[in-house]
C-alpha cells in the first residue's frame, strides 16, 4: 500500500525527475488509502499536496463486482481526462478471496480473476499506460 501510495504521486513528477508528468487511479479494495501520506508524499518530493492530491482519482472497491465495473468505466475516464497514466489496484485479490472461499470455488475464483487482470492488461495496452495490482 505505501509503495502504491508513493507511486500515485512520483507519476506526477515530469519527466526529468523520474515521473509520468501524468495521473493516477487509485482502486482501493480494502480501505487501507489515506490521503495524509499522499501529503506527507507530495510535501517530501516539494509537490503542493492539493495539486497532488487533485490528480489522483480515488476509488472505491467494495466488492469484486464493483472492482470490475470500476475497470470497465475507466476507458470512458481515459478517454476523456489521457493524462491518466498509472491505474492500481490495491489489492487485486482482496475481493475475490472473501467472496469465494474454500477449494469449492477455486476454479469460479480464478476464472473471474483471471478475466479481471486480463482487462487491466487490455487498459494498460490500449493506452500506453502502467498498471500496478
Amino acid at each position: 500500500t505505501q509503495i502504491c501510495h508513493q507511486l500515485s504521486v512520483n507519476v506526477q513528477l515530469p519527466y526529468e525527475k523520474g515521473g509520468l508528468n501524468g495521473k493516477a487511479v487509485y482502486i482501493d479494495t480494502e480501505g487501507t488509502f489515506r490521503w495524509e501520506r499522499i501529503e506527507n508524499m507530495a510535501k517530501a518530493l516539494n509537490l503542493d499536496p492539493d495539486v497532488v492530491e487533485s490528480n489522483i482519482y480515488y476509488m472505491r472497491a467494495i466488492n469484486s463486482d464493483h472492482q470490475i465495473a470500476i475497470v470497465d468505466d475507466l476507458q470512458e475516464l481515459i478517454n476523456k481526462d489521457p493524462s491518466i497514466k498509472l491505474v492500481i489496484v490495491d489489492s487485486v485479490t482482496s475481493h475475490f478471496r472473501a467472496e469465494y472461499p474454500g477449494r469449492e470455488n477455486l476454479a469460479a475464483r480464478q476464472q473471474k480473476l483471471n478475466k479481471h487482470l486480463h482487462q487491466l492488461v487490455r487498459l494498460a495496452e490500449m493506452y500506453n499506460l502502467a498498471v500496478v495490482v
